[in-house]
């Protein structure tokens, strides 16, 4: 159901309709005030009805034209206008029905994007506790409680966790199978990442380079997941403002969207910034293990990279200069996922050189005498796209764990459920 309430700015009085999609997730918001441009944000409370704002106060209001914002957790809502209380508008809930053709592909795709929102609310904590169990070689207590939960879990096929091999893969198949993870991943990314993985294993003569890469190459496995996990974290925080554009581009129906006309009201800038910068940088320092793989399938040497130029060198460059200094192939076998990697708009983070109009949801992205302008659904999109990349990498790191423990003579001990 459309909620309509108002709010009157604290600077200039202006006063400002705010059309509500009630649904299952509070609504963040972030609204320009169109008379004195100052920003005007807050939170709508599913529990309670309730409506939390700053720099404005919820007001009566009945006069014939106003000023329109329009809000939802859930779906794309249509950017502000002006418009009269008789005009008749679909609800975001029905209108974005047309974006995907059809109603129940819309519900399926955004159902499946809240999937990972509930498990942020309740199962995050107790995952990330099981991988750190694990980086902490508790696996005594690991090893019970993994068990007690595949047995819950009838696609794993195994029901015993007798090694680190074991839990291993029962880690990385509880992590996709259980959190909504593989809808934000996406089939065919995820179909892409497991088989890239696979050239890992799938080539055992080069199983001794591979190995020499990870000692020589200071591939700490915990120390990265961790800091991947960290991200995780911190994707959960601002997951709820990205379910629109998740649901959307899951279906290839991102591209439906208007974006002058259609936005995520809900989105916060800064927060979504925050994440965007941190998990760039954390790609950009562990962007050696696609470089090291490349230089192993493709020249037979981990320290030979393309164009003639040499590891080390790349190991000594700055973040900024890794993707731009010709020591990455993007056709090579490890690079594919990594295109959509925007270092302009990263550059402008770093230096706190961009900025939003909410009214427009447009931002302005500065590095140096160029510029990037993107929308916010559009930002919110990368945002997603960092997301898969770090994946990528961590099922990288997850494949060379196995040949790890298979260079280690540990190999998995299954019991394959009847």
């Amino acid at each position: 159901m459309v909620h309509n309430e108002f709010v009157q700015c604290n600077a200039c009085k202006m006063k400002i309709n705010l059309r509500i999609q009630i649904g299952y997730f509070d609504i963040p918001f972030y609204v320009c005030c169109p008379e004195c441009h100052s920003t005007i944000h807050g939170k709508v409370l599913v529990k309670g009805n309730k409506i939390n704002v700053e720099n404005a106060n919820m007001i009566q209001f009945s006069n014939e034209e106003f000023y329109s914002v329009e809000l939802s957790a859930e779906f794309p809502t249509r950017k502000a206008i002006y418009k009269k209380m008789a005009d008749i508008e679909y609800s975001p809930y029905i209108r974005n029905h047309s974006f995907y053709g059809d109603p129940i592909t819309a519900t399926i795709r955004t159902q499946e994007a809240m999937v990972f929102a509930n498990f942020a609310q309740s199962g995050l904590n107790k995952m990330k506790q099981n991988f750190e169990l694990f980086w902490n070689d508790q696996d005594k207590i690991l090893f019970t409680r993994i068990e007690n939960m595949i047995k819950q879990q009838s696609h794993i096929p195994f029901s015993e966790i007798k090694n680190k091999f074991d839990v291993t893969i029962a880690l990385h198949q509880l992590l996709l199978t259980t959190t909504g993870i593989s809808v934000i991943i996406g089939k065919d990314s995820l179909r892409e990442y497991t088989e890239i993985g696979k050239l890992v294993l799938g080539s055992p003569n080069l199983f001794i380079k591979i190995d020499d890469f990870i000692i020589n190459g200071e591939v700490d496995f915990n120390h990265i997941e961790k800091k991947g996990f960290k991200l995780i974290e911190l994707f959960a925080k601002i997951y709820e403002q990205l379910i629109p554009v998740i649901a959307l581009k899951n279906g290839d129906f991102l591209k439906n969207i208007d974006k002058d006309q259609y936005g995520i009201m809900t989105a916060n800038f800064d927060e979504l910034t925050d994440f965007y910068a941190k998990s760039y940088e954390w790609i950009l320092d562990n962007l050696k293990i696609i470089l090291g793989l490349n230089n192993i399938f493709v020249r037979g040497d981990s320290t030979k990279c393309v164009n003639e130029k040499k590891y080390q060198n790349f190991i000594k460059e700055s973040n900024g200069n890794k993707m731009k200094n010709g020591y990455i192939d993007e056709t090579e076998p490890f690079s594919k996922p990594i295109s959509s990697l925007n270092n302009r708009v990263r550059n402008a983070i770093q230096h706190f050189d961009s900025e939003i109009d909410y009214e427009t949801q447009l931002i302005t992205f500065k590095d140096g005498n160029k510029s990037v302008d993107l929308y916010l659904i559009e930002f919110a999109d990368l945002c997603i796209e960092n997301f898969r990349i770090m994946f990528y990498i961590l099922e990288l790191i997850y494949n060379l764990r196995k040949l790890d423990f298979i260079q280690k003579k540990i190999v998995p001990s299954f019991v394959v459920k009847e």
